[in-house]
């Protein structure tokens, strides 16, 4: 699976902040490998060496370009026309080769992007929708933050900057290569006098010095940029917070609106939104003095080589025109050797990126670790379950050794007080809760259904809430259920799209759902608290309407009102002490 391949395992006192640099690397490696091993990539490949194929003719344009400069200027300074206006058409040429070729390249990097995140996304959603591990994280990992950004934005960053990135470098290296070998036979070994004194250069001397001022430069770019690559991830941590804050308002307006908890919500984001402030004027502080450092590094590249290459050429010994290329073919190089300086903010937001990937699918590989119980289908009798002990995740014993035995068409109301652990009873039956040890055995456990006290109703019609999760069923049986249990109001919306778990109140939801019950016909239906906003007469209405529809099911149900034991055959009471113990009436 692709998730095993990245086997990070970060230890739990790195998860909140940047990694060190040797495990980055090791995500990335593990990162960047799937896709490009896979059969996908075939076409991906090919993009990339045409990608490959236009960067090298950029760089051969470049090089002509820079030819170009001695001859022209050569031309202006000899006041020879006819030379001027035929280099005037060779740039023409070169530069609508180049704008030709630069945006074939753009374009290609980007479709080669889409087409990587495209595959890694849908990987990734597969992986994390997979065995319950986008619910065992929360479970197992309450450091891992905002899956739903890491997903989203880490994932659309880290594909977009190691294009631009990597290839970058790797262009780079290619200018790096060419205009090191013209600096290189630019500037020969030479001896000129200035105010009296001989100075003696050796043969590269412009190379040498490109790679001293560039190495210089990179050096002091790291010690004042470093703090970048921290302050990168816990600004994407905290806008990430930020945005979660913000949609949880959204999603619980009613509830906050009833309160009146406006000005508690109201503090709280401020709070978070602090956090983003703080942050980030920390990051334009330390961009800012790096940003003295690379525009003053910048700005003073531009002249260096000129000032270097002014003697000679006032000792007569180089035109014009060969200052202008040196010049150039300096900047080139000088480019090519401070891609570090130049992109340092863009190679920590590259790393901020990767490291939030890494604790993400670390996160993912520990939570699939977290083994459920294994439901078995290899038995005579429909439901048994065997000495099960279920656990809270703070390893409080909820229940212990529970046996139980169902037939078809049996009934059974689990009961007891608040946080003795019904719920996750039901859920360690299901096969979800990994805290639990047991035995359990279900014939028909690829057709159960488990109803929760607010039901999830998913985007879009809803006749597709009441049929979820199956995509159609028998409309009619839909319309004739909603008119049964007073919901022939809904029927005109069957086709409308909208937020229906905003829209319609806690009670009409749990009809809802259970109308989804009646649709889908489980062999095993689960009830956590599912008519609880009901009143007394539609929750009798509901429940007889299962027990009619769903003759040969099992139906287990949790709540705490009284009136739902007349409902149900059988009662488990789970009761707390010193050793709870679970007995079936």
């Amino acid at each position: 699976m692709f998730k095993r391949k990245l086997d990070i395992h970060i230890s739990q006192d790195r998860r909140r902040d940047s990694l060190p640099l040797k495990i980055s690397l090791k995500a990335f490696i593990k990162l960047l490998l799937p896709y490009w091993k896979s059969k996908d990539s075939l076409i991906s490949w090919f993009m990339l060496a045409l990608i490959i194929a236009l960067t090298s003719s950029l760089v051969y344009i470049a090089k002509s370009v820079n030819s170009w400069y001695q001859r022209f200027w050569d031309a202006l300074e000899q006041y020879n026309m006819p030379v001027f206006k035929h280099e005037l058409v060779i740039f023409c040429i070169l530069a609508t080769v180049n704008v030709l070729v630069a945006t074939y390249n753009s374009y290609l990097k980007s479709r080669l992007a889409i087409r990587w995140r495209a595959w890694l996304t849908e990987h990734v959603l597969k992986e994390w929708l997979s065995l319950d591990v986008y619910y065992k994280m929360q479970l197992s990992d309450k450091n891992t933050d905002n899956p739903d950004q890491r997903i989203a934005d880490d994932l659309s960053l880290f594909v977009t900057s190691t294009i631009v990135l990597i290839l970058g470098t790797c262009t780079d290296l290619a200018l790096l290569f060419t205009f090191g070998i013209v600096l290189w036979d630019l500037s020969n070994a030479v001896d000129f006098t200035v105010l009296g004194h001989t100075i003696s250069l050796p043969d590269g001397y412009m190379f040498y010095l490109a790679m001293l001022y560039a190495i210089l430069g990179t050096t002091i770019t790291f010690i004042l940029g470093r703090p970048l690559v921290k302050l990168n991830f816990r600004q994407q941590r905290y806008e990430a917070d930020f945005r979660f804050s913000l949609i949880r308002v959204r999603e619980n307006s009613e509830s906050i609106a009833m309160y009146k908890g406006q000005k508690q919500e109201e503090s709280f984001l401020n709070q978070r939104f602090v956090d983003v402030v703080k942050n980030y004027l920390l990051l334009i502080n330390c961009e800012k003095r790096l940003g003295f450092l690379t525009l003053g590094y910048a700005q003073l590249a531009v002249i260096f080589p000129i000032l270097i290459a002014a003697p000679l050429y006032f000792a007569k010994l180089i035109t014009l025109g060969s200052i202008m290329q040196i010049s150039s073919a300096f900047g080139r190089v000088h480019d090519a050797l401070s891609t570090l300086v130049s992109n340092f903010s863009s190679w920590a937001q590259w790393k901020a990126g990767v490291d939030r990937l890494a604790l993400f699918f670390d996160s993912m590989q520990r939570s699939e670790e977290l083994k459920s119980l294994n439901i078995d289908d290899n038995t005579a009798k429909p439901f048994v379950i065997s000495k099960l002990t279920v656990m809270s995740p703070q390893a409080k014993l909820l229940v212990q050794d529970l046996n139980l035995s169902l037939d078809y068409g049996q009934s059974l109301l689990i009961q007891g007080h608040s946080g003795c652990g019904k719920s996750t009873l039901l859920k360690s039956i299901c096969g979800i809760w990994p805290y639990a040890s047991g035995e359990i055995r279900i014939k028909d456990k690829n057709n159960m259904l488990f109803l929760s006290q607010k039901p999830y109703l998913p985007q879009g019609s809803l006749a597709s809430c009441a049929f979820y999760p199956q995509a159609v069923g028998d409309r009619e049986q839909l319309i004739k259920y909603l008119q049964i249990l007073d919901l022939p109001y809904l029927i005109d919306k069957l086709d409308v799209e909208d937020n229906y778990s905003h829209i319609l109140s806690l009670g009409e939801m749990q009809r809802i759902a259970i109308i989804r019950a009646l649709l889908i016909k489980p062999k095993v239906l689960f009830l956590d608290e599912a008519s609880s906003a009901l009143d007394v007469k539609n929750e009798k209405k509901a429940y007889d309407l299962l027990f009619n529809t769903l003759k040969d099911s099992i139906i287990i149900s949790v709540g705490h009102k009284l009136e739902l034991q007349d409902s149900h055959a059988l009662i488990l009471n789970l009761d707390q002490g010193q050793s709870i113990k679970a007995n079936v009436k």
